[in-house]
């Protein structure tokens, strides 16, 4: 599905004409889009519409946006919420843009920076200081290193692994499974991009309970670790899936 953008002139109509819309500009051949096609529509300028077009729209949960001639938001016709708008389709709109790919950069980026800031605070006792995602992974892995038990990264293998299975699970809980056609695409990793964000929440909880072991942890022992958090871990997978909803809300 594809944004539709209409551009406003002196007696420019559209109808509703069942499965698609109508539209009619003076001295030109009329255009059928049907709605199936559509994700939204934006209007820019005068542009006169039926009744029965606009409640097609929102029946079908498409938006409307009106524009003044400057581009400012002057009204939205906000469709009903449906299939059209639950996550996977509007991610399936996403891949449709040609700037798909940089907008999810963009707020993965952003996801990034607050999970780094709040492993950071919870680290640093709520002393409001700003640390990148680079400082914070090398202040980690130093740790790691010094850890008395060794080797650690295999530990760490595991409790990744632990998580991987989990995020996979709570994504196809929420429709979002990896294996969907409407979201193949090589640069959109749901899985993955979850996994290392909400990775961020345990960086210091392992790394203290690591330091508390005198002998390597067995799978047994990780199990025990997640487990405990697993519960966190959940609500921090669902907080970002409302947060990647509600932007792909806004962008479309």
């Amino acid at each position: 599905m594809r944004p539709l953008y209409l551009d406003g002139v002196a007696g420019a109509w559209v109808e509703w004409d069942d499965p698609a819309l109508k539209i009619s500009v003076p001295d030109r051949a009329p255009q059928w889009f049907p709605l199936s096609r559509v994700s939204r529509v934006v209007v820019t300028g005068p542009v006169n519409w039926q009744t029965p077009a606009l409640l097609a729209c929102t029946d079908q949960g498409i938006t409307i946006t009106f524009l003044d001639e400057t581009g400012d938001v002057i009204a939205r016709c906000l469709g009903k919420s449906g299939q059209r708008q639950c996550i996977r389709q509007r991610l399936a709109d996403l891949l449709a843009r040609p700037d798909g790919e940089a907008r999810y950069d963009d707020w993965r980026q952003a996801m990034r920076r607050m999970v780094v800031q709040s492993t950071a605070k919870s680290l640093l006792r709520n002393k409001q200081t700003q640390v990148t995602p680079q400082e914070l992974l090398a202040f980690f892995i130093e740790q790691r290193a010094r850890l008395p038990i060794q080797p650690a990264n295999a530990v760490y293998r595991k409790i990744q692994g632990l998580l991987a299975a989990d995020v996979a699970q709570l994504l196809l809980e929420q429709n979002l499974d990896a294996r969907s056609e409407l979201l193949q695409e090589h640069w959109l990793d749901l899985h993955k991009d979850f996994s290392d964000l909400l990775f961020w929440d345990l960086q210091l909880p392992l790394l203290l309970w690591l330091e508390s072991q005198t002998d390597i942890p067995d799978a047994r022992q990780c199990a025990g670790f997640y487990q405990g958090r697993s519960e966190r871990i959940a609500f921090l997978c669902r907080g970002l899936s409302n947060k990647l909803h509600r932007w792909l809300v806004e962008l479309f």
